[in-house]
């Protein structure tokens, strides 16, 4: 039995909400992989560039991939004794965490050869997906109580948020003190994140609440089916299945509509950002960075607001505020754009510092209420399979999210290029066709893709009422209610929201096992 108390069924203490905050906020420790390690590894070591993004884009990749793998791991942990003693999702934190931190430190290592560096890449991204999938599914795993989610999804956006606020202050302090020439500062500094990082990793850790071992938690029993046990291929097959399996439910692709329509949008504007600056509106990055740090505190408040909103509202309709917020601000800097030749320079430099900043407030709208309805795709799976799989569906969007960043790059490469953007060009030499496509690329995009997501939230009937139905069948069910039992309109929701029959919910059916017939 696990030793952590459930929270499920009553209130977080804010206690509990607190150390939650030091599991995102240990991911300081990634920050500084994804900020550094790249400057690092082309100029204190002189690595070739092509060779460095190379490695780096190999190791994403395979993590990627792994990434289901750690989910399933995490979700089957009750099925050993260690898991069963200590907890599931703390069981695989403990895990991972000593093995993140072997890896992270060797990635530092100065002065080896490039297989080195490559091999190391490769498993460190591979480990770490065991953190970052049980932490993106603590929320679903920590309560049902849907304000407590919501609160638990705020902390999390604000934890990380405070982690890369922190790391940008704490860095430039000490590479004054220490300077950037050399190995040495770069090593002592991601030094300092692997010890603190890890220490509050592991505290959070040991606080975190979840589900006690049952039957809905034991998943053990549904890969089995009549088989006494699953072997290494078995498990291999399994993975995969269930990968893909999850499209059968309703609430889930619906869901996976919305998820990927603003993934997409957020990544190819990230993508094209600088070059939007520079060519379209013939300014430059350092012009418009002055609003980081106001964005940053801005982005926190704007965190505390999309909480309340959310909880006020529920996800689909402060999704659809922050998307048509998101919409007017873009068609705002199309407008913009189009006006560069007659506006003072000084002018189109406070118009977009201003819209840019404020899609800060849209883009948590979007960021939080899909976080938010994310944690309730999980309920949704347990109607249907008869247990909780939240590490799952949290490794499943993370693989999602390597996939959209891989395709969304090469995309934005392959029409550069066909369009003719010439490298190191500037602003007076790229085509009219070069600046007008970065123009339509960068806000048609967003308002497009947001759109699409609008339309697709008035097919996602997941809110507070469908919700608590749909919890309550589930514990009726887990307690030993027969399903003969089900009222009409329990029926109706359940059927809405999952897409098949109520016959074949509650594990009648092959959605955890490929070879059971229901």
């Amino acid at each position: 039995m696990s030793s952590s108390t459930p929270a499920v069924g009553r209130k977080l203490t804010w206690v509990t909400k607190f150390t939650y905050a030091l599991l995102p906020l240990s991911f300081t420790m990634t920050t500084m992989v994804m900020t550094w390690q790249m400057i690092y590894y082309t100029q204190p070591l002189a690595i070739s560039i092509g060779i460095v993004t190379t490695m780096l884009a190999v190791g994403k990749a395979i993590g990627g991939f792994i990434t289901p793998i750690w989910g399933y791991i995490s979700d089957r942990m009750y099925s050993t004794s260690f898991g069963r003693k200590v907890g599931r999702r703390k069981g695989t934190l403990l895990i991972a965490a000593p093995l993140n931190l072997i890896f992270y430190v060797l990635l530092w290592v100065p002065n080896m050869p490039v297989w080195y560096y490559l091999v190391i890449n490769v498993i460190y991204y591979g480990v770490y997906p065991g953190i970052n999938t049980v932490v993106y599914s603590l929320p679903s795993e920590m309560t049902d109580d849907s304000k407590d989610r919501a609160q638990l999804v705020a902390v999390q956006q604000i934890g990380g948020g405070v982690g890369g606020f922190a790391l940008s202050m704490v860095n430039a302090y000490l590479f004054k003190i220490w300077g950037a020439d050399g190995w040495q500062p770069y090593f002592k500094i991601a030094m300092i994140y692997a010890v603190l990082g890890t220490a509050l990793l592991v505290i959070g850790a040991l606080c975190i609440k979840e589900r006690p071992y049952d039957e809905t938690t034991d998943i053990s029993s549904a890969d089995k089916g009549n088989a006494e046990k699953v072997g290494f291929f078995g498990r291999l097959v399994s993975v995969f299945w269930n990968f893909l399996s999850v499209l059968r439910i309703k609430t889930f692709r619906n869901y996976l509509g919305i998820f990927l329509s603003q993934m997409t949008f957020r990544t190819v504007r990230g993508q094209i950002n600088a070059y939007f600056i520079m060519f379209v509106l013939l300014l430059t990055p350092a012009e418009v960075s002055l609003s980081t740090g106001f964005s940053f505190l801005f982005g926190m408040v704007c965190v505390v607001i999309w909480a309340t909103i959310i909880t006020k509202l529920g996800g689909m309709r402060a999704y659809r505020i922050g998307s048509w917020f998101t919409i007017a601000l873009f068609v705002g800097i199309y407008i913009l754009a189009l006006n560069v030749s007659s506006l003072p320079k000084a002018t189109v430099t406070l118009v977009f510092t201003i819209l840019i900043t404020l899609f800060t407030l849209g883009n948590s709208g979007i960021v939080n209420a899909q976080t938010y309805v994310q944690s309730f795709v999980p309920d949704v799976d347990e109607l249907v399979t008869g247990k909780r799989r939240e590490g799952q569906y949290a490794g499943i969007q993370s693989t999602l999210e390597v996939i959209v960043n891989t395709v969304v790059t090469i995309l934005v490469g392959v029409i550069l290029q066909a369009v003719g953007f010439q490298s190191g060009a500037d602003v007076k030499t790229q085509s009219a066709t070069v600046v007008n496509v970065l123009l339509y690329m960068y806000c048609g995009t967003v308002v497009v893709l947001a759109l699409v997501g609008i339309l697709l939230t008035y097919r996602m009937h997941l809110n507070e009422k469908t919700h608590d139905i749909l919890v309550a069948e589930s514990a009726r069910l887990r307690n030993g209610g027969s399903m003969a039992d089900v009222t009409d309109e329990t029926r109706k929701v359940v059927e809405d929201l999952a897409g098949i029959p109520y016959e074949q919910c509650w594990g009648h059916n092959n959605v955890i096992n490929a070879t059971h017939k229901g």
